[in-house]
């Protein structure tokens, strides 16, 4: 019988790597860049929320996919703290180029109410990428834009099965 090693991992590599995997934007550049022309969607403000709702739907992805159930606290724990972490560093950035305070950290729990009060209204729904999908379309602007729907429901997708897929593959210790 095969069996498939999992490599052993310390919770805050975990973390780290959760969190890297949420910041990263390679992969969300096509989707930026690809915004038609005749859209009313602020291209700045679809890239910034589509990191919000990254960062969001990692910390999500967490919570449902971490088998280890004694460690599944503890992770989002670690994961968020960092979020914290760097939410700080990003606060002190906007403020300082802003003239005023910014506070991220607020502004990413803010927009996970949001989800979570569509999802609330819509908890009967199968899938809930479609829900992501519109309330990320009315953050950048225009719920009825398509393509900002499609990209909401991609991103909130791809993030739930990249975290999934890293934490199938990793043991926590």
């Amino acid at each position: 019988m095969a069996t498939s090693a999992k490599k052993e991992a310390p919770l805050t590599e975990v973390g780290e790597n959760l969190f890297n995997y949420a910041i990263e934007r390679d992969d969300l550049k096509p989707i930026l860049q690809n915004l038609p022309s005749e859209s009313k969607i602020d291209p700045v403000a679809m890239e910034y929320e589509i990191q919000i709702l990254r960062i969001v739907s990692v910390g999500w992805g967490i919570a449902y996919f971490t088998v280890q159930a004694e460690m599944k606290e503890a992770l989002a724990q670690t994961y968020w703290h960092i979020v914290q972490q760097f939410s700080g560093n990003i606060s002190a950035m906007s403020s300082a180029s802003a003239g005023k305070d910014i506070d991220y950290f607020t502004i990413l729990k803010d927009r996970l109410d949001i989800y979570v009060k569509a999802l609330n209204v819509f908890s009967d729904v199968e899938d809930p990428g479609p829900v992501i999908g519109h309330t990320y379309a009315k953050l950048c602007g225009d719920e009825e834009d398509m393509y900002a729907m499609i990209a909401g429901k991609r991103v909130f997708h791809l993030a739930l099965a990249g975290v999934k897929g890293y934490l199938e593959s990793v043991e926590i210790v």
